[in-house]
């Protein structure tokens, strides 16, 4: 069983994928970061041709004078045996007006080293353009690399804000293409709902679903909405 959650997992880790905790869309990590005042928990489930694949993460900011700096855990925790455990961090700054270049690294396990695979670095600017925000950028992975192209766009659906994106990675070592649809929409002040579709250019569509659990902490903290639109 462990194997073929595992094998699940690494097929999306290897197509550019950072899996969890990342703030991003669907399969790219954007050049946002989470709060400084605030915890991100999520849980998720990836499912389609193979079994469900749960798993839990956190992530969490800190502004520094000069960048941003986000960090986070997260793991496969079902079915049994959980893991491997997987450690993110990058940094971001604002370059110029409406835009953020972001620098970071993805997967990098903690525990069960000889089936995790290897880290996936990465290099996304993300810039406001009126209509929309775009994202472009490139990550380096074992037989994993892959262009980073996204789009996402923040409208109101009653009474809160709606995230509509779409996003494409490279797979099968930049041999094959997956893009994905998917929206994040605003539950309550700090609870958001996240789901999409994956359509790999060969086999079938998987699908996400995700719950963030926003905690906020400090006498500054307020809503996730508000400091962070769910685009971030």
């Amino acid at each position: 069983m462990k194997s073929n959650a595992l094998a699940c997992f690494a097929s999306v880790l290897l197509a550019g994928i950072a899996h969890a905790t990342p703030s991003g869309l669907n399969n790219i990590p954007t050049a946002d970061t989470a709060p400084n005042d605030a915890v991100v928990v999520q849980v998720f489930d990836l499912f389609g041709e193979g079994p469900h694949d749960l798993g839990t993460g956190f992530k969490t900011g800190w502004a520094l004078p000069w960048f941003d700096l986000e960090y986070g855990l997260d793991s496969h925790v079902a079915p049994d045996p959980a893991g491997p455990l997987f450690f993110q961090t990058k940094v971001a700054f604002t370059p110029w007006e409406s835009g953020l270049l972001a620098v970071g690294v993805a997967g990098v396990a903690l525990t069960d080293f000889d089936i995790a695979g290897d880290p996936f670095t990465y290099a996304v600017l993300s810039q406001e353009i009126g209509f929309a925000r775009l994202h472009t950028g490139y990550g380096v992975q074992t037989d994993g690399n892959t262009v980073l192209l996204g789009i996402d766009k923040n409208i109101e659906f009653l009474g809160r804000n709606l995230n509509l994106n779409a996003d494409l990675v490279q797979t099968r070592d930049e041999e094959g293409w997956m893009p994905a649809v998917g929206l994040k929409y605003d539950l309550a002040k700090n609870l958001v709902f996240e789901t999409w579709t994956n359509m790999p250019d060969e086999g079938k569509c998987e699908y996400m679903l995700k719950l963030n659990f926003v905690i906020p902490f400090g006498a500054s903290s307020s809503s996730y909405e508000a400091k962070n639109p769910v685009s971030k």
